[in-house]
């Protein structure tokens, strides 16, 4: 709600929104902008962890602990298991260091944490009773997460920073003898925390809420919200399907922009062919065939919307203004593989689900969902068939 003398958004709780969404939106990890020079006093670390401890806790159960090294001998000891396990970080900055890559800044700035890590004033870790055996059951462990995020914001709120430093877990036994912790402890994260140089953090790109949350069923996207919950033709349904390959980028690409790939996998989609000259990019067009056995035939003149070599290609049907679907790849790097998610997106025109689904408000959910249903299949047919292509399955 808006308050329309002041011009303030005001929640139904009191709370000052715009200040509330700033703290959420440029709470960053902060590494090279770690102010190492400038001391930071228990008084402000004491507020943090008291403001940490409020979060959520499953069970009322009060197991964590927090560890405040200030000792420089302990720090830099500290420092040198960190730089044995962050060493990848020093060695990939040398490889991608102005190569334009996606991942330069972050590993740049990760080496740099990795060199400058015991020059924090305080390195704060947060452990938990408890011994963690990667059971993936609920309890003292995801209790322990909102208390760490809420030490992130406390910190934001103040003037400082950190980073969400986690590879002294892999040194669990050295840092536990270093520290002098007892059996039966974890330790989640050990944050280098210090003032931040300047406080003009600004929100991250992000995928926006519309293109990760699912309604219902698994991939079944909405472009808006809807009115009601249900899922109506002019909210902008869609269908996501996505899947991690061990192949880089430029291998998945090669794939996914031959035309006619989908063919080998979709139970519905036959083919398609080129019907433009030269290289294929934005404008390029191509016709698709399609069948539904026993049901009907048809063609679709697809124009492509997005060709951004090794990330995205999308298409649209019949009209880039009013299409009857926009279908899209995208590839993001994902650890040494790639990330491939294959979107579509049911038009609100010059297609041929709407005057079905149109026909009868009561039943226009469940026509729309069981299209996606088979959409859906086909879609996960077509990952999984480039997934055993790029991985050589």
């Amino acid at each position: 709600m808006q308050n329309s003398d002041s011009g303030e958004r005001t929640s139904e709780a009191g709370f000052d929104l715009d200040q509330v969404d700033r703290l959420l939106t440029t709470t960053r990890a902060v590494r090279k902008r770690l102010d190492f020079d400038r001391w930071v006093s228990d008084e402000l670390i004491f507020e943090c962890i008291d403001l940490a401890e409020q979060a959520p806790t499953g069970g009322n159960d009060a197991s964590r602990r927090w560890i405040v090294i200030r000792d420089q001998d302990l720090k830099d000891r500290l420092g040198e298991l960190y730089a044995e396990v962050g060493t990848i970080f020093i060695n990939a900055r040398g490889r991608l260091d102005g190569t334009g890559h996606p991942k330069e800044h972050i590993v740049s700035s990760s080496a740099y944490l990795v060199e400058n890590y015991a020059k924090a004033p305080a390195l704060v870790m947060l452990a938990i009773w408890g011994i963690h055996d990667d059971s993936g059951r609920p309890g003292l462990f995801d209790s322990a997460i909102p208390s760490a995020w809420s030490f992130n914001l406390a910190l934001r709120s103040r003037g400082l920073g950190t980073a969400y430093a986690t590879m002294l877990n892999n040194k669990s036994d050295e840092v536990a003898e270093l520290l002098g912790m007892p059996p039966g402890l974890t330790t989640l994260v050990c944050f280098p925390v210090a003032y931040t140089k300047g406080t003009d953090f600004l929100p991250a790109p992000r995928r926006p809420a519309s293109e990760i949350t699912y309604f219902d069923q698994w991939g079944f996207t909405r472009q808006r919200p809807s009115d009601d919950g249900t899922a109506r033709v002019a909210d902008g349904q869609g269908v996501v399907a996505e899947i991690d390959t061990d192949a880089r980028p430029r291998a998945v690409w090669d794939v996914i922009t031959d035309i006619g790939m989908p063919a080998q996998f979709s139970e519905e989609f036959l083919g398609a062919e080129w019907t433009s000259e030269g290289d294929p990019g934005v404008g390029s067009t191509f016709r698709g065939r399609n069948s539904i056995p026993d049901v009907f035939d048809w063609q679709t003149d697809c124009i492509v919307t997005a060709w951004d070599e090794r990330t995205a290609f999308e298409w649209r049907v019949t009209d880039t203004e009013n299409p009857g679907a926009v279908w899209r790849f995208d590839l993001a790097e994902q650890g040494g593989g790639s990330r491939l998610r294959f979107s579509m997106l049911i038009g609100q025109e010059n297609n041929g689900t709407v005057p079905m689904a149109l026909r009868d408000p009561a039943k226009e959910q469940r026509v729309l969902n069981r299209r996606r249903d088979v959409l859906r299949a086909n879609m996960q047919r077509v990952v999984e068939g480039v997934k055993a292509i790029v991985d050589g399955d």
